[in-house]
């Protein structure tokens, strides 16, 4: 019924409208404003710690491959000289043909040499005039069976100096082999024999060993063919793949692509493993070697992260994980702040048009309600009762039993009009003791009566309040529209003066019509 839907007597609106909160936007703004640059900021750091890596990664290995090709050069220098004097060795001897002199000069010479196992002498026709004892016979069936070593070594005697040959497997000792030739010239031109030392694969590259390898990284030594002179790691499994053909890899292309370059990078596919990687390389100065460094793209990549990033970017994710955190906590006390100032907005909203101590609709509400139920008669041809009731003789009850069960008896008063009353009614308190009841829709005033009947029953019941029963009377005006064709103020001042001679009839008659052409009826205006 009308009572219970208080808000429809208010100021029309259906409830309070979503408004703008600027602290709140501003707050989520400026949050989402801290993550996005705090984001930037992870993003731009990285990208520099990156770029800054990469550059101590690019000169680190740069570094390593100037020292690498440096020791290389430095190696075979001293062999170099190691050679030349044992070639003054032979200068003496005059004739060639003495080969137990020479074999035996070379086997000296083997042993104080400790990474050489094998030295023969060979003439520019091929003929080894002598070899160590004790692999003579095995050098000249490797050399024999070999028909591009022999190319090679024919290529190197027509240049004076130090050759190096691609390495060589030999099923014998299932070692391979690295051959490195000096050649001799004849003061009137032409070469006059080699000198050729054979050394292990492993120790060739013996200057790789007292480098601080990383896990992942490999060095080693390419020669101008683009085969592997030395390598560390040395591969398991395919290291006869590795040595019997040319390397094809990005750092082969590199090499290609810039033939005048001394020194360089290069990244990709590496084909001595089949991984993506990023290396330097250097070319030895006066051989034709060529010394890298290179290490996988991940474990560079792994570096930068443990190096640069993890620490930087855990805390930042700790400090956005705490922001967001603080900031969910921040909404959430807002949005219940923000609740319980509009329930309090709400609550003041409503007690300036409802009465406190019974909840009715109070004296401000009750113009608007009247205009608003002409406006609904007039459109629908129905009449409007508007009833002003009055407590006879309340005053008597405060003085006997004091204010609290006077306000008990008014509490029970409206619950009991608010029962009797249809959906389509409302009860208005004025104040004191007064009320007033607003009746819509009726077709005729014969429905009148039946409302009326309905109040009077439940106004007749005694009112028990701490345990004393009262008996209370009332006075009702009313007067009905559009018989009495006034507005809302007049209504209400009629129906007051209808309720005022129903009060001079005491007991008589409690209900008063007003008659809008008697307006001063039965003193309507007196007590």
């Amino acid at each position: 019924m009308g009572a219970a839907r208080p808000m429809r007597a208010g100021s029309g609106r259906r409830g309070p409208a979503p408004r703008f909160v600027p602290h709140r936007h501003m707050l989520a703004i400026a949050y989402w404003f801290g993550v996005l640059g705090t984001v930037t900021f992870a993003v731009l750091y990285g990208l520099h710690a990156w770029a800054r890596y990469r550059a101590e990664s690019r000169a680190r290995l740069a570094l390593m491959t100037a020292m690498i090709a440096a020791a290389t050069r430095e190696g075979l220098n001293g062999q170099a000289s190691r050679m030349a004097f044992l070639a003054e060795q032979l200068g003496p001897i005059r004739q060639l043909r003495h080969r137990h002199r020479v074999s035996r000069l070379f086997w000296q010479y083997e042993r104080v040499s400790p990474d050489i196992t094998s030295v023969a002498l060979m003439t520019p026709t091929d003929r080894v005039v002598a070899a160590t004892a004790k692999v003579a016979r095995h050098f000249m069936r490797v050399w024999r069976r070999n028909p591009q070593l022999q190319e090679d070594l024919q290529r190197s005697m027509r240049t004076p100096g130090v050759s190096v040959q691609r390495p060589l497997y030999d099923p014998q000792t299932r070692h391979w082999l690295v051959y490195v030739g000096y050649t001799v010239w004849r003061r009137t031109g032409g070469p006059r024999y080699m000198i050729l030392e054979t050394m292990d694969f492993r120790a060739f590259g013996h200057v790789f060993v007292h480098l601080p390898l990383i896990p992942g990284l490999a060095v080693g030594l390419l020669r101008g063919d683009f085969y592997i002179e030395a390598r560390e790691p040395i591969p398991r499994d395919n290291l006869r793949d590795l040595m019997v053909r040319p390397q094809s890899g990005i750092l082969v292309r590199t090499l290609i692509a810039y033939p005048d370059r001394r020194a360089g990078f290069f990244e990709g596919l590496v084909s001595a493993d089949d991984q993506y990687r990023f290396g330097a390389y250097e070319r030895v100065r006066g051989y034709p070697l060529v010394a890298f460094v290179d290490m996988p793209r991940r474990q560079e990549l792994l570096g930068w992260w443990r190096g640069q990033v993890e620490i930087p970017l855990g805390f930042l994710l700790v400090a956005l994980l705490f922001s967001a955190v603080a900031y969910h906590r921040i909404q959430v006390l807002t949005r219940r702040w923000e609740r319980e100032k509009e329930r309090q907005k709400n609550m003041l909203r409503n007690l300036a048009v409802h009465d406190p101590l019974t909840g009715l609709l109070n004296r401000m509400s009750l113009t608007a309600l009247l205009k608003r139920a002409i406006e609904r008669a007039r459109r629908y041809e129905r009449l409007v009762a508007v009833g002003f009731l009055d407590v006879n003789d309340f005053k008597l009850i405060n003085d006997r039993h004091g204010h609290t069960v006077g306000d008990a008896v008014l509490k029970e008063l409206a619950a009991r009009l608010k029962g009797a009353m249809r959906s389509t009614d409302w009860v208005v308190r004025l104040g004191g003791d007064e009320f007033v009841l607003v009746m819509e829709g009726l077709q005729a005033i014969e429905d009148l009566g039946a409302v009326i009947d309905h109040v009077h029953a439940v106004i007749t019941k005694p009112f028990v309040v701490n345990d004393i029963a009262l008996q209370v009377q009332v006075s009702l005006g009313i007067t009905i529209y559009p018989a009495d064709d006034a507005d809302a103020d007049g209504l209400l001042r009629h129906a007051d003066q209808a309720m005022y001679a129903a009060k001079t009839q005491r007991g008589a008659k409690w209900v008063q019509i007003y008659d809008p052409h008697r307006p001063r009826f039965g003193g309507a205006e007196g007590g």
